[in-house]
């Protein structure tokens, strides 16, 4: 039985990713307006350029504050654009320049994750990555999770923009 809730939600993870994306356009738009605050204490805007292709983009993104960092878990290629340089979030409605950097060493990656599962649950839902009874992620879908390009981005917080 334990397999198909792990299947289980491994789909509605994946569901929920496709579904995010049509919403994202609507997000950035009012994460962008004086209207963040409806959104922004566990969303932001991080732009970056792209790595091949040189354009911007600038994509709403969640986030669990850690001093004065911000983690950003990283699933899909997008995080491979942050591994050049420096970007910029628009966090609570101010712009700021971060410099990345990303964990993908699994004792690490797993410890850090089990962090911002504890602040922010609903991190499980979008991964696919759910904690155990000792708050730390299942090691086999975090492994099977960084397989597929999983890693967490910790952006450090400079100046304002």
């Amino acid at each position: 039985m334990k397999p198909v809730m792990n299947n289980m939600s491994v789909v509605v993870s994946h569901v929920l990713q496709s579904v995010v994306r049509y919403f994202n356009p609507f997000m950035r738009l009012v994460l962008g307006s004086r209207a963040h605050r409806m959104m922004s204490g566990r969303l932001m805007l991080l732009s970056f350029t792209g790595r091949r292709t040189g354009r911007s983009y600038t994509t709403p993104v969640s986030y669990v504050r850690e001093g004065t960092n911000l983690l950003v878990p990283g699933g899909g290629a997008w995080w491979k654009n942050l591994t050049s340089g420096t970007a910029r979030v628009r966090l609570q409605g101010t712009w700021h320049v971060v410099t990345p950097e990303v964990i993908r060493e699994p004792g690490a990656l797993s410890a850090v994750l089990g962090r911002m599962l504890a602040i922010n649950p609903a991190i499980a839902v979008f991964t696919g990555i759910r904690p155990g009874s000792d708050g730390r992620p299942f090691a086999k879908s975090l492994e099977r999770e960084r397989r597929r390009g999983f890693v967490v981005v910790r952006l450090h917080l400079s100046a304002e923009v």
